[in-house]
């Protein structure tokens, strides 16, 4: 029995899991396209910050995939009767949910383990490469054309991808003027380095004219960093994710209740509605996790949850 149930609750969420996925991954690629505007990205940078996004994809897919996937099994069992024959055969109905119970427990540390540890540590190279990718912004002007603008200097170059020839640079408050043949971009240990070749510097303020085999102009890339052993820093960093997602986290459980609520029912008696309930409970959820900014309410969202779910549970096992 507990191999039946778990078979048709494994079919019922990977597809679910699929569905919910692609819908979440469309939304975070959009906007990771409205939060990247204006930087250069190629293909596979911009896949790189998708796969950054993956923790939190996973992350809200698989509770709400778990919770719909549990009800919609036991609400077919329901659908046709077999539910009811096991209750007649004096099966109860903890037995009958001993499996998605089990399940519950293991999505749910899981769940906690990808908000304490990969969600903050993605977010933390995806603000770095959006970081990097301002940097190199900065170098992202037009081939032959002046009046650009390179921090406080007006630059002109003939530039292909990151080689530059023939290179101008005015600096009109401190009065200077750097010429070079060649130059290149690259990146080393967070430092954008514009290396200059072969070139003059002319400074009229000071009346000098100094020649240079080469020199570097250097931006250094803001870079995060936290580590979880420094765990009051980390957790004063994060709160505000631990604060919006804990209640997400404990959805297998503080859900648990939910399940045979609106998944246990007689054909005959009761329609079908269990996916609307389910909607509902999750949407209700949703709204007062997100709008909450309290870490210890966070915690007791899904503590009350569980105990209306077992109120109403046992109000209807009463009926």
């Amino acid at each position: 029995m507990d191999k039946l149930i778990f078979k048709e609750f494994l079919k019922s969420f990977f597809t679910l899991f699929f569905i919910i996925f692609s819908i979440i991954s469309l939304v975070f690629i959009i906007s990771i396209s409205n939060i990247t505007h204006g930087l250069k990205l190629t293909f596979l940078e911009l896949f790189k910050m998708y796969l950054l996004s993956l923790p939190q994809v996973i992350f809200i897919t698989l509770p709400i995939s778990f919770f719909i996937s549990s009800v919609s099994v036991y609400a077919k069992f329901s659908e046709s009767y077999e539910l009811i024959a096991f209750l007649s055969l004096g099966i109860k109905p903890i037995k009958l949910l001993k499996p998605i119970i089990i399940t519950s427990i293991f999505l749910t540390l899981l769940n906690l383990i990808i908000l304490f540890i990969s969600i903050p540590y993605s977010k933390m190279d995806f603000k770095n490469l959006k970081n990097q990718k301002k940097q190199e912004a900065k170098f992202n002007f037009k081939s032959g054309e002046i009046s650009q603008q390179l921090g406080n200097w007006i630059i002109f170059a003939e530039k292909k991808e990151k080689l530059f020839n023939h290179i101008y640079l005015y600096n009109p408050n401190e009065e200077k003027i750097i010429i070079a043949k060649k130059g290149n971009l690259k990146i080393e240990k967070s430092i954008l380095d514009f290396k200059l070749k072969n070139g003059k510097i002319y400074d009229f303020k000071n009346q000098l004219i100094i020649d240079y085999k080469t020199m570097d102009i250097n931006q250094r890339i803001p870079k995060v960093s936290y580590s979880i052993f420094d765990f009051k820093t980390y957790m004063k960093k994060y709160e505000y994710l631990f604060v919006r997602y804990i209640p997400f986290a404990l959805i297998p459980i503080a859900f648990l209740f939910f399940i045979p609520l609106f998944g246990f029912f007689h054909p005959r008696l009761n329609k079908n509605r269990s996916l609307l309930y389910s909607i509902i409970l999750i949407t209700i959820y949703a709204l007062i996790s997100f709008s909450n900014k309290n870490l210890i309410i966070s915690i007791f969202i899904p503590i009350t949850t569980f105990i209306i779910g077992g109120i109403l549970y046992k109000w209807k096992k009463n009926l």
